[in-house]
């Protein structure tokens, strides 16, 4: 028993190892060498050696040139092979599924896109992948799905703009190729992406994406928080208007934040329309969608002074389309949360994501990757 028990430690801490100087490679930049991973993690130099043959065996590691002198023989440089290891990221949305090849760096090599002719179905999404597959010859570590909804493991546990409830999504795209395959909310996925290139507002922060949908996430001490049934940051369907004239939302229910603040709303889109098809920018700038830009701010600005501080989070991204509104949009917002200080909570700091619409596909491909090698691109 005890033997036994000795076997499974002596498992554990090697596998810990092997992801970290997989992390040191990655980080690394194509500088590090087996020297620098053994001062930085404090292993002898043979366990090094050992754990980057098994890297380099598994095709993950490759040997790069010879480093810098330090005054005796040169050592060789260890960087990760990217161009033969590859992540498929697939972004769900209600009138679009669309996909890239993303390489171990977090470089997009190839995307797709697949317009559907009403709400996306699973069928689709199986296409995207198996697109994505056939336009790369390198392995595939990991398929990484976002979508609007609630997410539990390989399940879609509900998603009102997809129109799914208790999807095995994992079970239905197991196969395609032989890669787990991790699903991720997409507020979340945004909010993975935008941590991990900008510190700018520290490890407690709330990311809130706003486009045909509204969803948030809470990220605490560098973590984001899935809640007690994965639902953490689903504010979108709470009623934030009331009375028979409150708008309709696609739930069911009237007045859901959703149907107020997401983008279509504010430009006065119908609800699911394909927002990467229209120039969200000069819609905003019409008067009309002014108006409701300024409206909709307000009542954000308003329900966000309750979530921050309930969380104390007192940092709060926007993203999703919501950094196409341009400056008026968030401008308005700070302008409501100053007016009604909350005592005893921390004031909130508002600024807009630095990522997702120029690196959609970064957030859920950084998701699979912790989760399938256990390492992520550093900031």
């Amino acid at each position: 028993m005890a033997e036994d028990h000795a076997k499974a430690t002596h498992s554990v801490v090697r596998e810990h190892n092997l992801t970290s100087a997989l992390q040191l490679v990655l980080s690394g930049e194509g500088l590090a060498t087996r020297a620098s991973i053994a001062r930085r993690t404090g292993l002898t130099s043979a366990t090094v050696s050992s754990l980057l043959a098994r890297l380099i065996g598994d095709g993950l590691v490759v040997e790069g040139s010879l480093a810098e002198s330090t005054g005796g023989k040169r050592a060789t440089t260890l960087r990760v092979d990217a161009a033969r290891n590859v992540l498929l990221s697939v972004i769900v949305q209600p009138g679009l599924v669309r996909g890239a090849v993303v390489d171990l760096l977090g470089d997009v090599v190839q995307t797709v896109a697949h317009r559907t002719a009403a709400t996306a179905t699973v069928e689709d999404v199986r296409s995207v992948v198996r697109r994505l597959a056939a336009a790369t010859t390198a392995r595939v570590v990991a398929v990484a799905v976002q979508v609007p909804g609630i997410v539990d493991a390989d399940l879609i546990r509900e998603s009102v703009q997809l129109g799914w409830v208790d999807v095995d999504l994992g079970r239905e795209l197991a196969g395609i190729v032989s890669a787990p395959v991790h699903l991720v909310n997409d507020a979340d996925a945004e909010a993975i992406a935008d941590y991990a290139i900008s510190d700018e507002f520290g490890a407690n922060q709330l990311f809130v994406s706003l486009s045909t949908g509204v969803g948030a996430a809470v990220i605490v001490d560098g973590d984001v928080l899935a809640g007690a049934t994965h639902r953490a940051g689903e504010i979108g369907h709470v009623p934030v208007l009331f009375g028979e004239d409150a708008p309709l939302c696609a739930c069911g229910n009237r007045g859901c934040l959703e149907e107020v603040v997401s983008v279509t709303s504010l430009l006065g889109l119908p609800h699911g329309a394909d927002l990467e098809a229209v120039d969200v920018a000069a819609l905003a700038a019409l008067p009309e969608s002014r108006e409701r830009i300024a409206a909709g701010a307000r009542v954000l600005a308003r329900a966000l002074l309750m979530v921050g501080a309930a969380l104390d989070v007192p940092n709060v991204v926007l993203g999703g389309a919501a950094p196409k509104l341009g400056p008026d949009f968030i401008g308005h917002v700070r302008a409501e949360a100053a007016r009604h200080p909350v005592r005893a909570a921390m004031p909130l700091s508002f600024r807009y994501a630095k990522t997702a619409q120029e690196q959609p596909f970064r957030g859920a491909a950084q998701y699979a990757l912790q989760a399938t090698l256990g390492v992520s691109w550093a900031r």
